[in-house]
C-alpha cells in the first residue's frame, strides 16, 4: 500500500497543475483621454470588505477634480482592466484571479448605474468561449489591453485567437470577428 501511495504521489508530481499566480491587487486610477474624468478602484477582500469605485469629474472653475459618484462594483476583489470613457462610463474587464470566468465585462454609466453585463459565451459565443486557453483559475480569452475606439463609444478587445471584439457602450451591441491565430 505504501508503494502504491508513493507511486501515485510521484506520478502526480510529473504533471503540472497549470495554476495561476496572482499578486494582491492594488488601487487602480485611470483617467479618461480628455482628462475630464478619473476613476479610482479600490480592491475588496472576499467576504471581508467590498470593492469600491469612485468617479471624479474635473471642475474647471475650481481647477480640481470633485467626486461625482461612488458605488460598489460587482467585483468581489477588483477588475483586472478598467477603462474610462470620456463621458465617465466605466468598463471593467474580468475579476482579479479569475480572468474569463463569470461576468467578464461590465459597463457602468457615469452615475454608477450598471448598463451592461456579459459572460464570455455571450460575447464570443459558446464554441469560441470553450476554445479559449484555460488554466485552473482562469480562461485567457483576450490579448493585451482593451482600447476605446470610435470616438470613445466602443471598447475594442483583441481575443485569444487574434480576433476582434467590439462592444458599443451606448447600446450594448456586441460584434465579434473570430481570428485564426493565437496571442503573441
Amino acid at each position: 500500500m505504501m508503494r502504491l501511495s508513493l507511486s501515485f504521489a510521484m506520478l502526480l508530481a510529473c504533471f503540472p497543475a497549470h495554476a495561476d499566480s496572482w499578486a494582491p491587487p492594488g488601487v487602480q486610477v485611470k483617467a479618461s483621454a480628455s482628462g475630464a474624468y478619473l476613476v479610482r478602484m479600490e480592491p475588496g477582500r472576499r467576504g471581508l470588505k467590498p470593492a469600491g469605485t469612485t468617479i471624479c469629474r474635473y471642475d474647471a472653475k475650481a481647477e480640481r477634480y470633485t467626486r461625482s459618484t461612488a458605488y460598489v462594483p460587482p467585483h468581489a476583489i477588483s477588475p483586472v482592466d478598467p477603462v474610462l470613457a470620456g463621458n465617465g462610463t466605466v468598463v471593467a474587464l474580468d475579476e482579479w484571479a479569475q480572468v474569463g470566468r463569470g461576468v467578464v465585462l461590465t459597463v457602468h454609466a457615469a452615475d454608477g448605474t450598471p448598463t451592461h453585463r456579459y459572460t464570455l459565451s455571450s460575447l464570443l459565443g459558446e464554441k469560441a468561449a470553450v476554445a479559449a486557453p484555460a488554466t485552473v483559475s482562469s480562461t485567457w480569452w483576450r490579448c493585451g489591453e482593451p482600447a476605446l475606439i470610435a470616438g470613445g463609444h466602443v471598447v475594442r478587445v483583441v481575443t485569444y485567437d487574434e480576433g476582434e471584439l467590439r462592444v458599443d457602450l451606448r447600446d450594448g451591441t456586441v460584434d465579434y470577428t473570430p481570428g485564426d491565430g493565437r496571442c503573441q
